[in-house]
């Protein structure tokens, strides 16, 4: 279920709760004073919404969640063409079901587990919400909310469960798919039937301190959003196919032909942060 406005409206109501940490080590995503709010796709998938604060990044975002920048890029569709993180707006991450904490458990300690809330949509009910979405007996759910009666309204807060700050774990990720060069490398040959093919050459930029998970992506000025596109490094002689996920923000790498993803900018040798390329790219 995507954002609707009163969805919306409702999530910036509690902006000042939310933002409890502002002066925060952008290292630290995740405290126990944040309150973290959860939706439910139609297709079942759980999504979290985890408000930004000063100084974080997609790169810190991504690490924190175990997720790639195409991922987030997926469920975040404005950064396709804006990918620039803002204080206190939403970000939406997908997240499995190990990753929520129903009860407390003695060893987790207060600080290490931060809230979670479920918001109430249109036609639900409480039965449809403890034991169908969260398997959990009514009567819990009631007791931790301090209902009276099972009456719900949307837009209300269900206190359901706890996420750990610590982090995600790659292993919770095991319906991850990362794309290889050679599926891209078809999907660019294919694509080239409905799409103008265009060469260039210029700097390709990464970010060599990233440790993000491997998938092949990058961003590019002009190419077709979701193509593939070829980049190769006249130094190494070695080319990687990489799927195009979004623009180059205006106020980085100014310079920049494409910004490659770690992975991709690896399997290319790359060893700085900028060298130069041979591009070519559907439009």
């Amino acid at each position: 279920m995507r954002f609707t406005p009163l969805f919306l409206l409702l999530f910036y109501s509690f902006a000042v709760q939310a933002q409890n940490t502002a002066k925060t080590n952008p290292a630290i995503v995740l405290t126990h004073k944040d309150t973290l709010y959860l939706t439910i796709e139609e297709d079942g998938k759980k999504l979290i919404h985890h408000r930004v604060k000063a100084k974080q990044t997609l790169f810190s975002l991504a690490k924190f969640y175990c997720l790639s920048l195409e991922e987030l890029y997926e469920y975040n569709p404005r950064f396709q063409t804006d990918p620039v993180l803002r204080t206190g707006e939403l970000i939406a991450i997908p997240t499995p079901n190990i990753a929520i904490k129903r009860y407390k458990k003695k060893t987790d300690k207060p600080t290490q587990i931060a809230p979670l809330c479920y918001v109430v949509q249109p036609g639900d009910n409480l039965y449809q919400i403890s034991k169908k979405q969260f398997e959990m007996p009514v009567d819990s759910i009631k007791t931790r909310n301090k209902l009276k009666n099972n009456s719900i309204v949307p837009g209300q807060l269900i206190h359901v469960g706890w996420i750990g700050t610590e982090g995600y774990k790659l292993e919770w990720r095991k319906d991850r798919k990362p794309t290889g060069s050679e599926v891209l490398k078809g999907r660019f040959e294919k694509d080239k039937v409905k799409y103008k093919e265009v060469s260039s050459q210029g700097i390709c930029h990464w970010n060599n301190d990233n440790a993000e998970v491997g998938d092949l992506y990058a961003m590019h000025r002009e190419a077709a959003i979701g193509t593939a596109i070829m980049v190769t490094n006249p130094a190494t002689k070695t080319t990687v196919y990489a799927k195009v996920i979004g623009r180059i923000p205006n106020n980085l790498a100014n310079n920049a032909e494409v910004i490659l993803s770690p992975a991709a900018a690896k399997k290319l040798g790359a060893k700085n942060t900028n060298f130069m390329t041979k591009v070519r790219y559907l439009k």
